[in-house]
């Protein structure tokens, strides 16, 4: 019974350790997440949730190098919508502009969602202006577009400058190579430094951070352990007073004359 609870009582408090850290997240992404953390020593769950998602989990002493990890690595991915999304046909009729407006919208959405998945890039935004010229007009307004891309310090991003400006030109019509922009932005050091190494207690691997939870997780195991023997002593201790005293009151047998 004692070692029935003793467990019981480390199982509830070891499942209070965890924190959920990400929800609503594809299983796909959830794996590369959960390998991302695991390769950095940080012991993570994935767990189902609603409508075929996942949620993350991690231990909570671990919650924020478990984000600034996953940040400095662009997870979550920027979510982007299709060009089948935005022209869903719902049976409402818009107007030219309207539909110039989501078309450009769109395009942005998937060229932006191309360029994110380049090795290297944590989040990608293409701008793209598309005049609409008078076609009896001397002059011509060309189109155009900036390219916003952030990355980590150890990507070599900016080598695929020119592949990134001939996607974006054979994307959009009438844009030529001279008028894409492409921006290149490092993301903070601080954010991508390596992690301490794990520490080890008793012999047991443990990241810095863990180690006070660690400890105050075996002394109150030792405490409930010390506490469960007291009871047994005491409990035995008073069965053996009683047995005691349960002989002295039972009557003699008079001898026989």
């Amino acid at each position: 019974m004692g070692r029935a609870f003793l467990l019981l009582a480390l199982g509830l408090l070891l499942a209070g350790c965890r924190v959920d850290l990400y929800s609503d997240l594809s299983e796909t992404e959830a794996n590369e997440m959960m390998a991302l953390l695991l390769k950095n020593n940080i012991s993570c769950d994935k767990v189902a949730g609603e409508e075929k998602t996942w949620i993350l989990q991690v231990d909570e002493a671990q919650t924020a190098r478990a984000l600034d990890i996953l940040d400095a690595y662009g997870h979550p991915r920027q979510s982007f919508a299709s060009m089948g999304e935005l022209f869903k046909k719902e049976g409402l009729v818009s107007s030219p502009m309207e539909e110039r407006v989501r078309f450009v919208y769109a395009l942005s959405q998937e060229l932006s969602h191309t360029i994110s998945r380049i090795d290297g890039v944590l989040a990608a935004r293409v701008h793209i202006v598309l005049p609409e010229n008078n076609p009896f007009a001397e002059k011509i307004v060309p189109s155009s577009a900036s390219v916003f891309i952030k990355h980590r310090l150890d990507s070599n991003v900016s080598t695929t400058i020119p592949q990134i400006k001939k996607l974006v030109v054979h994307s959009i019509e009438g844009l030529t190579y001279d008028k894409v922009t492409v921006v290149l932005f490092e993301a903070e050091e601080a954010a991508t430094k390596s992690p301490p190494p794990p520490s080890s207690v008793l012999g047991i691997r443990v990241a810095p951070e863990s180690r006070g939870r660690l400890w105050a997780l075996m002394g109150l195991l030792a405490f409930l352990i010390v506490a469960a023997s007291s009871g047994a002593g005491f409990f035995y201790w008073k069965l053996t007073r009683r047995r005691e005293a349960i002989v002295r009151e039972e009557p003699r047998e008079q001898p026989v004359s």
